[in-house]
C-alpha cells in the first residue's frame, strides 16, 4: 500500500480568534528594533468553545489529529490547515497529529487543547509567554500574542494505542477471513481530514495478502479477519497498528488510517 505527499505543518496548531476592527498594529519590531507591543494585548490564555464535540474529553497523554489556522493580532495568517469560518481542511495539506502534554508545541496548545473532544473547534487566545516569547520564529515576531482556531478531528486515548475499530458497511456470504486465508480486496486509504492517500480501486487493480503473515500493516491484516466475500468494512488505525511515530511513504508520523476495504475473494474463490 503506497502513500502520498506529506507537507510538513510548521510549528503548532491552528487558527483564528476574533481580532477588533481598527485594532493597533500586532506585537514586532519597530523601526528602531524595539518590540512594538499591541494595544489589544492578551493578559492569560482564553479558551473559547465554538462547538463542544462528542464522546471523551483530551488528556495529556492522548494522541490528538488537529485542524487549525493560527493568525497575528492584525488578522494575518502565519500557518495553518484549515480553512475558516467553515472548518474545512485546507487541499493537500495534512492533519496535525499532536501527542498531548508532551511538549512537543507551544505550552498554550499543550493546555488549550485539555478536554476537548472530537468534532470540537475551539477559539484559544495565547499571550506570547506562552507561544514563541521575545524572539518569535518565522512569520511570528518577538513578543506576539497567537490567535487560532483548532478543530479536533480524532483522539487515541492513552492505554489505546493498539485498539482497531471497525464498522461493518456491508455484510458478505460464505466462509470468514481467518489467519492464514489468501485473499484479494480493494481498498481505498484515508486520513482522518478525509484526504486520500491510497486506493486500489484507483488503480483499477486488486490487492492480494495472505493474512497473519505480516505481509500489511498489523491494523490492516487485524481489520479484515471475520469479514465474508462480498462484505465491506471500515476500519480505524491508530498509528501504533499502522505506521508509528515517523514519517513513512509520504504520511505524517503519528496518522491515524481510515480504511474502506471490500472482500473480493478468499483463497481463489
Amino acid at each position: 500500500m503506497k502513500a502520498r505527499t506529506f507537507i510538513t505543518i510548521f510549528a503548532l496548531t491552528a487558527a483564528i480568534v476574533g481580532c477588533q476592527k481598527g485594532a493597533s498594529a500586532p506585537d514586532g519590531q519597530g523601526k528602531d528594533g524595539k518590540p512594538v507591543p499591541s494595544a489589544n494585548k492578551v493578559g492569560k490564555l482564553v479558551i473559547e468553545d465554538i462547538e463542544p464535540g462528542k464522546g471523551y474529553a483530551a488528556q495529556n497523554g492522548d494522541l490528538l489529529t488537529m485542524l487549525y489556522e493560527g493568525k497575528l493580532a492584525n488578522g494575518k495568517i502565519f500557518d495553518g490547515n484549515m480553512t475558516t469560518p467553515d472548518y474545512k481542511p485546507v487541499p493537500n495539506k495534512d492533519p496535525f497529529p499532536l501527542p498531548l502534554g508532551g511538549g512537543m508545541v507551544i505550552s498554550g496548545w499543550d493546555k488549550g487543547l485539555v478536554g476537548m473532544k472530537v468534532g470540537g473547534i475551539r477559539k484559544l487566545s495565547i499571550p506570547s509567554d506562552m507561544g514563541y516569547g521575545p524572539n518569535g520564529t518565522g512569520d511570528i515576531p518577538p513578543n506576539a500574542d497567537l490567535y487560532f482556531v483548532v478543530k479536533c478531528l480524532d483522539i487515541v486515548k492513552k492505554g489505546e494505542e493498539f485498539v482497531i475499530d471497525t464498522e461493518d458497511v456491508k455484510l458478505g456470504s460464505g466462509p470468514a477471513v481467518k489467519n492464514g486465508d489468501k485473499i484479494s480486496v480493494h481498498y481505498v486509504g484515508k486520513l482522518v481530514s478525509g484526504k486520500q492517500f491510497d486506493s486500489s480501486r484507483d488503480r483499477k487493480k486488486p490487492y492480494e495478502f495472505t493474512v497473519g503473515q505480516g505481509e500489511v500493516v498489523p491494523g490492516f491484516d487485524k481489520g479484515v479477519v471475520g469479514m465474508k466475500k462480498g462484505g465491506v468494512r471500515k476500519v480505524r488505525i491508530p498509528p501504533q497498528a499502522a505506521y508509528g511515530a515517523a514519517p513513512n511513504q509520504g504520511l505524517p508520523g503519528n496518522s491515524v488510517l481510515i480504511f474502506e476495504i471490500e472482500i473480493l475473494s478468499i483463497n481463489g474463490k
